[in-house]
């Protein structure tokens, strides 16, 4: 009697479909893109499963981490971490879907870049008035939401950067070309592996997660916060330098172009 494999053997092209995004961040590489690979898995083909909906469950679980920390981030420290890191799943989750499916769209872009500014500095709201409670210190509350607000800026001189480029004609310098995954040899994992641990020390995006999560369960949002004030306060001075120089250089190119 012929009886199908428990386990099937997994399709290689819909594998490939499914690592339609190569990240750089190190908690993005490391963790992140893993666990999304493996859920989609099982729910890349989940037509009632849309992108908007899993953007959705973003908003919630990170709001819900979020809330759990203002209310007693003590009591409350392992499940408003890993609220907060469903929440940073879910999100990577959502592009990923729309990729596989190729349905997305202009709003799901805007929603998703919406709901990650928001949640953001809510959970850092949440953080600057738990920290608060514990010391009273206003001088934490203003550390934590200048990070914020220096997050917030990076991606604001980011997307005027873009409409500069794109008013000029030019295609964005730091534009995806490809989302296909590479071809990596054993040695060149290695070599992948820990230059993503090395960039840890960069404080990216994705990686501000990790550091809330472990701020969190080892009870020190006095370092968290200043950790997110120095490194941020630090990226937010140099990419408004990188940025302004990627526009000057449209201006100079102009000036070059003019009889």
């Amino acid at each position: 009697m012929h009886t199908s494999p428990a386990f099937p053997p997994i399709d290689s092209e819909r594998l490939r479909r499914i690592r339609n995004w190569q990240s750089a961040e190190f908690y993005a590489r490391l963790v992140m893109r893993p666990l999304t690979i493996v859920l989609m898995l099982a729910v890349a083909d989940w037509r009632r499963l849309t992108p908007n909906i899993v953007t959705t469950g973003s908003i919630v679980a990170k709001l819900g981490g979020a809330a759990l920390v203002a209310i007693d981030h003590r009591e409350h420290a392992i499940a408003a971490a890993l609220l907060i890191q469903l929440g940073v799943l879910l999100d990577h989750l959502d592009g990923t879907i729309a990729r596989y499916r190729r349905c997305g769209t202009a709003f799901g872009s805007y929603y998703d870049k919406v709901s990650d500014a928001v949640t953001w500095l809510a959970i850092c709201a949440a953080i600057g008035w738990a920290s608060y409670k514990d010391v009273g210190e206003v001088a934490l509350v203003f550390a934590v939401m200048t990070s914020a607000c220096a997050l917030m800026v990076m991606g604001y001189v980011k997307w005027v950067a873009a409409t500069a480029e794109l008013e000029a004609g030019r295609p964005r310098s730091w534009a995806v070309t490809s989302y296909a995954p590479p071809a990596r040899t054993r040695a060149e994992w290695v070599v992948w592996f820990f230059s993503s641990i090395v960039r840890a020390v960069k404080f990216e995006e994705v990686d501000l997660f990790f550091w809330v999560g472990v701020g969190l369960v080892v009870d020190r949002l006095d370092l968290l916060i200043w950790l997110l004030f120095i490194s941020q306060g630090i990226q937010v001075v140099v990419m408004i330098v990188i940025r302004g120089v990627q526009v000057r250089a449209i201006d100079v190119a102009k000036r070059r172009t003019i009889p």
